[in-house]
């Protein structure tokens, strides 16, 4: 049976590690997903934990997580569609998230390191099958780092499967992956799942039995699902204008297929 919270809907996601009740759940996936003692992660301030009732009704809104930390500013997304432009799009959020710092009179050397991690329901890189990728500014020569002051993070959820290990990250992957209840109860009954988990499972099931929620997870679902609608339209006129453009220019209709494959 399928669950009505699922993690991986950002509206889930947002009211699991965005309230303020669950912080040790939000520090435990940021040490393990950047690779850093729990212990080093603490005044964390989550500065956009407010959800607009609007924006679960408005197409292309995004409901993303700004945290404040120690180490910098980190924003988190996460993305069930392709819809091939991600990479740009998750550069042009961390500019933005890296920009707002700056204000008047404030010096470039103030800014501080900005961490942008980006969890996807789908394979975005095909060179690698690690669900994890990292990147960072680097000469290309010598891979010299130009400034500590950027990273970008991608989740691929897709790929978790293939992972036979067990690690903390494969069990926030795990978790954030689940859309049925049996694959809920997994989890629970699995012995070495950890208690952040657990924690995290709990909010899951709560979340499952409030109404008044479960209607705004489901207007946010209506949303994305109009979103990808439209998108998916407006592609398909761009691909009617162009067929149209090329057979003006006499191109036959096997021309046109190929060129499409391509």
């Amino acid at each position: 049976m399928e669950i009505k919270a699922k993690p991986k809907l950002d509206l889930v996601f947002k009211k699991i590690f965005g309230d303020v009740d669950n912080t040790d759940l939000l520090i435990d996936f940021l040490s393990t997903v950047l690779d850093i003692p729990a212990k080093e992660i603490f005044d964390v301030t989550i500065l956009d934990n407010e959800i607009i009732p609007d924006a679960l009704n408005r197409k292309f809104s995004r409901l993303d997580l700004l945290i404040k930390t120690v180490q910098g500013f980190i924003n988190i997304e996460i993305q069930v569609k392709n819809y091939g432009d991600f990479p740009e799009r998750s550069l042009f959020y961390w500019s933005k998230t890296f920009s707002r710092q700056l204000t008047n009179g404030s010096e470039y050397s103030m800014l501080e390191p900005t961490i942008s991690i980006n969890i996807v329901d789908f394979k975005l890189f095909s060179d690698r099958n690690k669900a994890h990728s990292t990147y960072k500014l680097l000469e290309t020569e010598t891979h010299t780092e130009l400034s500590d002051k950027l990273r970008i993070d991608f989740l691929e959820l897709p790929k978790a499967k293939n992972c036979k290990e067990h690690t903390r990250l494969q069990e926030w992957l795990n978790f954030l992956s689940i859309t049925t209840e049996e694959g809920l109860k997994m989890l629970e009954t699995n012995t070495t799942t950890s208690k952040p988990i657990r924690k995290a499972i709990a909010v899951v099931r709560k979340m499952s039995a409030d109404e008044k929620l479960l209607l705004e997870i489901q207007k946010r679902e209506d949303a994305l699902r109009d979103e990808a609608s439209a998108i998916r339209f407006a592609v398909q006129q761009e691909r009617n204008s162009t067929i149209e453009k090329l057979r003006k220019k006499g191109f036959t209709e096997q021309e046109i297929s190929d060129f499409f494959e391509d």
